[in-house]
């Protein structure tokens, strides 16, 4: 009797284990066929155009002694505003795993009376000189990330982000102002730096479906470095909604804010990082874009 009993529960045991076992790989199934392709898509593309919102703060230094902090907005001039294109090209090599880049193109230019003296690189400018000021501070970045919570409505996970800011300044003197207001022939002169700032940035990122049609997602990254003569701060934070007309094409809406505080020092042994060069940046973005996003 107690060796029948016995079997009777291996028996339940087993078929406990077998239907068990089951029903763990049709689910495993289940969840991996479930996953929504609006938030796992093989290829995305998206085109917009974004309202800039920038502050720049220059300082390149003459080969001795230390420059001006030139604040571009108001000594020289620059709107902070500006509309200008964006791009981004994402592909997801596996449910867990995406690669994201994207260019940003930030250019100004203004001309100014200005009213006071500064030094930057190796020219002085002085109060009167009517200057021809052209900036630029367009942005690549590659953001690799890793999904650790995967569900087939949303994702969780962590991101790396490895860039660069194209910066160039370039300030042309073409005239003067004399005491009666009226310009005065000058020789022009120029002066021009461009320094390819590298930006790297850690951190977290969600997705998820809001609504019917409606998608979610946010990054968050900082990281502080400081490498050779260089010393990077950099925060950034990016959100967007996306609204679905199909399974391939969304309207997209979103915003990101970028704040970089760069710190060159000039080697006694030569080219650093970023080369030859020492002083200091401070630049921050806001943008406001809109735009379609390709699904395929």
């Amino acid at each position: 009797m107690r060796m029948g009993y016995r079997r009777r529960v291996m028996h339940i045991l087993n078929g406990l284990t077998l239907v068990g076992g089951l029903t763990i790989l049709s689910s495993g199934a289940a969840f991996g066929q479930d996953l929504d392709p609006r938030l796992y898509p093989k290829y995305d593309l998206t085109a917009s155009g974004a309202l800039l919102v920038l502050g720049e703060n220059i300082r390149i230094d003459p080969d001795s002694g230390t420059g001006t902090e030139i604040d571009a907005e108001d000594v020289l001039g620059v709107s902070s505003t500006s509309f200008q294109p964006r791009a981004a090209f994402r592909w997801r090599p596996g449910k867990k795993h995406e690669l994201e880049l994207s260019f940003q193109r930030a250019v100004r230019s203004a001309e100014r009376v200005i009213t006071r003296d500064f030094a930057f690189n190796d020219t002085t400018f002085t109060a009167g000189l009517r200057v021809d000021a052209g900036l630029r501070t367009s942005q690549m970045l590659l953001t690799y990330r890793y999904a650790f919570r995967v569900r087939p409505k949303s994702q969780i996970g962590f991101g790396v982000g490895l860039g660069a800011i194209f910066l160039r300044t370039e300030l042309d003197a073409v005239g003067g102002v004399t005491s009666g207001g009226a310009d005065t022939t000058i020789v022009p002169y120029s002066s021009t730096r461009s320094i390819n700032a590298p930006t790297g940035s850690l951190g977290l990122y969600g997705r998820a479906q809001l609504g019917e049609q409606w998608y979610g997602e946010a990054d968050l990254r900082g990281l502080y470095v400081k490498v050779d003569n260089f010393k990077g701060v950099v925060g950034e934070l990016g959100a967007a909604v996306r609204r679905f007309f199909s399974d391939k094409i969304a309207a997209e809406l979103g915003y990101t804010l970028g704040l970089y505080t760069i710190t060159l020092e000039r080697k006694a042994s030569g080219a650093g990082l970023v080369g030859d060069v020492s002083g200091k940046i401070k630049y921050d973005v806001h943008g406001f874009r809109g735009g379609i996003a390709f699904l395929f």
